[in-house]
């Protein structure tokens, strides 16, 4: 299954958390994350993917999104999940949470770092995303990332 993660920030380069909901049906418990999903036949490509996903989970618009040249790949609910990293910059203003989520908050790259659940190397996450602000590229060459 193709999915979409993406990193959102803000004009002032403020990191999008969301607080997910414990009702949640695959991790059954509440913690901060960022945006993720799967690709769907109305989707032109994974940039639309992005798009769509931002939209449906925050109500927010996006005006740019860039591929990070990091894929991820983990098993979910059965399926083999590989997840394309993007980070898109967005206006901040208009957010409304769908159901998964209960709440959110905008942090600066340290704290949202600290703040979200992350299954790799943080530091490697925030070296990344320190890029990623400055719109470069950290990787290269595409980086592949296995998880069980």
């Amino acid at each position: 299954m193709n999915k979409i993660l993406s990193f959102i920030i803000n004009d002032k380069n403020e990191f999008l958390s969301l607080l997910g909901s414990d009702k949640d049906p695959q991790f059954k418990k509440s913690f901060w994350y960022v945006v993720t999903g799967g690709c769907e036949n109305e989707d032109s490509s994974l940039k639309g993917t992005v798009k769509r996903e931002i939209k449906e989970e925050t109500n927010l618009d996006v005006l740019e999104s860039t591929y990070l040249n990091w894929i991820l790949k983990y098993k979910s609910l059965g399926n083999d999940c590989i997840e394309y990293v993007f980070i898109s910059r967005v206006n901040d203003t208009g957010i409304i949470l769908n159901e998964e989520s209960i709440d959110y908050k905008w942090c600066s790259l340290e704290d949202f770092v600290n703040l979200i659940q992350w299954y790799g190397d943080k530091i490697l996450l925030k070296k990344v995303l320190e890029e990623a602000i400055n719109n470069k590229i950290y990787f290269k060459n595409e980086r592949i990332e296995k998880f069980n």
